[in-house]
């Protein structure tokens, strides 16, 4: 039954503007039909994190009971099941890897909170608005150390390996970013390298631990590590996109948070080479004043008429097509399927 759907949902049209053979899916496809071939490994995992968030004190207990109250779409967690489900591999070896995955990617965010000052995350309200910052910060080490935690007892040193290098490049993400805050001259290649670190990183490594754990060879482990690579700058991009386009009631934060961070996107990026030198030094005025947010309308249409918002699905997509040339030799399954229409939702969601 489950494999019909799969077969009705994923009729191939074929579109040679984007490459031979692209899958274009519907964009009402959900999270939850993504990952229903792997949702007993879901609910199992669910549960550990639960109990391994149990607090050894009240303010933790309270704070990671405000967090999991408002849980995010599981998509490193998703990818690292599924990734290991291709190669026939469905069991609680899976669970462990993809929890220390999910709280390295929670701190980052915890700590993301305290440098933007950001007062809502998923529509409710941050850590370091609803206590202090300084809890905010503990609370992102104390997951880092959970995390690492976890995969010592797992025993698995390649793991291990993995996951320390994803970090290590989250972190020098991060540098990366603040040290370009207010950069109006940031290019292009700067920006994929950062976001490449900062937000890919967690995807490629989620996919190469899934084809480790499944056991497979060196050839599906990089063919993995290469679609959450490219799938994780795909993700950042359409989420860079949605700070101009996106609902606020969907996305639950406000539309130009990035802009009033001082972090230029790669809509502005490439708005501010693609337009008119008056055009270009308006907007340049406006953000090095101090931009406010009564601005963001204009700064939003000028990368509108600029071709910027155009520009950047563009580049989305051809990530997203990178990463389903990753799964080309990969063997058909409703796990494949499902990898296929994850790179699919990563451009097509609206929040």
């Amino acid at each position: 039954m489950i494999l019909n759907l799969i077969d009705i949902l994923l009729q191939p049209i074929y579109n040679r503007n984007f490459r031979e053979n692209s899958l274009i899916i519907s964009s009402m496809i959900s999270i939850e039909e993504i990952t229903n071939p792997i949702s007993v490994i879901l609910d199992a995992y669910e549960k550990r994190l639960s109990a391994f968030l149990e607090a050894e004190n009240d303010l933790i207990y309270q704070a990671t009971s405000h967090l999991l109250s408002s849980t995010g779409k599981r998509l490193r967690p998703a990818t690292l099941f599924l990734s290991s489900a291709a190669f026939g591999c469905q069991d609680d070896k899976m669970v462990a890897p993809a929890i220390a995955l999910e709280m390295i990617h929670n701190a980052t965010l915890l700590h993301d909170d305290v440098i933007d000052q950001s007062r809502y995350r998923r529509g409710k309200e941050t850590v370091n608005y609803h206590w202090s910052n300084l809890v905010a910060v503990l609370m992102g080490d104390y997951f880092f150390a959970k995390a690492f935690k976890i995969l010592v007892y797992a025993g698995r040193q390649d793991l291990l390996d993995a996951v320390s290098s994803a970090t290590e490049r989250v972190s020098i993400g991060e540098l990366g970013q603040v040290q370009e805050l207010h950069n109006m001259s940031l290019t292009e290649e700067a920006y994929l390298s950062i976001i490449s670190n900062k937000t890919a990183s967690l995807f490629s490594c989620a996919g190469q631990c899934g084809a480790m754990i499944a056991g497979t060879n060196g050839e599906n482990r990089k063919s993995l590590y290469n679609y959450g690579e490219n799938l994780g700058i795909a993700f950042q991009i359409a989420d860079d996109l949605l700070d101009f386009v996106g609902d606020e009631r969907k996305l639950g934060k406000g539309v130009g948070s990035d802009l009033k961070e001082g972090w230029f996107t790669l809509p502005l990026i490439y708005s501010l080479g693609n337009s008119s030198p008056d055009a270009a030094k308006t907007i340049k005025e406006i953000l090095a004043n101090g931009f406010h947010e009564e601005q963001f309308p204009l700064v939003r249409d000028f990368v509108h008429e600029s071709g910027g918002i155009e520009y950047s699905k563009q580049r989305a997509t051809a990530y997203r097509d990178r990463a389903l040339e990753s799964l080309t030799k990969i063997e058909d399954s409703i796990y494949k399927s499902a990898l296929i229409k994850l790179a699919e939702f990563t451009v097509l969601r609206e929040r």
